[in-house]
């Protein structure tokens, strides 16, 4: 069997390459697991660093075909997009480097790393309410998306609430952004950039709240911003109910090889 091990580090932290070279054995064996679920993420102490691994999900026999050849792994995509954020000063977590585990020519394991960012909570806390000044970190939040992400073109397409990391700073908030390696590059108008607040899956209040505020900073009209807002979240929340019937007719037939 054809083993290789691919990685890329950022210039500056060129002392860690040893390290990072040996990561799918570090990883099996030590470090902190923060989060598991499809990704495991841990946090290791590496000299006078603390870094965040996340480790990718083995994917289908196709994509481990296309990320070797076509597209770049998840976790290459997922430096090279921080990079990318990092250059136009858009806060993400410093990128360290990528590893990609080869074998017979396809993608197997493969391994993102950043210095890790203790976040006090998520924008899903301030969504369900458990964090206080709901409003004013969700519009500082709307105005950061905008004059970061789509001022410079850039669409995240998984901007969901748990992707986004919040730090109190003062009166102020540190936003860092996670989880990119799904972004598209190119021009947003009002309704495009509107479209990125579909997946919270929040209530109405603050729907209307975020749709007012991104429509003040784009100079247009707040009514038109709600419904257009309204909209994407309905036609999201039907997707993900439709995906959900999906999947659990599809494990019926698995289960009993007939639908129950």
């Amino acid at each position: 069997m054809s083993k290789k091990i691919k990685y890329e580090i950022a210039p500056e932290f060129g002392e860690l390459e040893t390290w990072i070279s040996q990561l799918p054995e570090e990883f099996s064996r030590s470090g902190e697991t923060i989060f598991k679920s499809r990704n495991e993420v841990k946090v290791f102490t590496v000299g006078n660093y603390q870094l965040n691994v996340k480790a990718f999900q083995i994917p289908n026999f196709i994509n481990r075909f296309v990320y070797v050849y076509f597209r770049g792994s998840k976790a290459a995509r997922s430096y090279r997009y921080a990079r990318k954020f990092l250059s136009l000063g858009i806060a993400t977590p410093m990128a360290i480097g990528y590893v990609d585990c080869i074998e017979n020519g396809l993608l197997h394991e493969s391994y993102y790393i950043s210095i890790h960012y203790k976040n006090e909570f998520t924008l899903r806390e301030v969504l369900n309410y458990q964090v206080a000044d709901h409003d004013a970190i969700l519009r500082q939040w709307v105005r950061f998306t905008y004059e970061n992400l789509h001022v410079n073109n850039i669409f995240h397409l998984d901007y969901s609430p748990g992707n986004t990391l919040i730090c109190r700073k003062d009166n102020e908030f540190d936003f860092q952004i996670v989880d990119l390696n799904r972004m598209r590059f190119g021009p947003i108008d009002f309704e495009r950039g509107l479209c990125n607040f579909r997946q919270l899956d929040t209530d109405r209040q603050t729907l209307e709240l975020l749709a007012a505020e991104y429509a003040s900073l784009c100079h247009k009209d707040a009514g038109k911003a709600m419904k257009i807002l309204i909209d994407f979240d309905r036609k999201n929340k039907e997707s993900r109910s439709r995906h959900g019937k999906f999947k659990k007719l599809i494990g019926s037939v698995f289960r009993f090889g007939r639908v129950a």
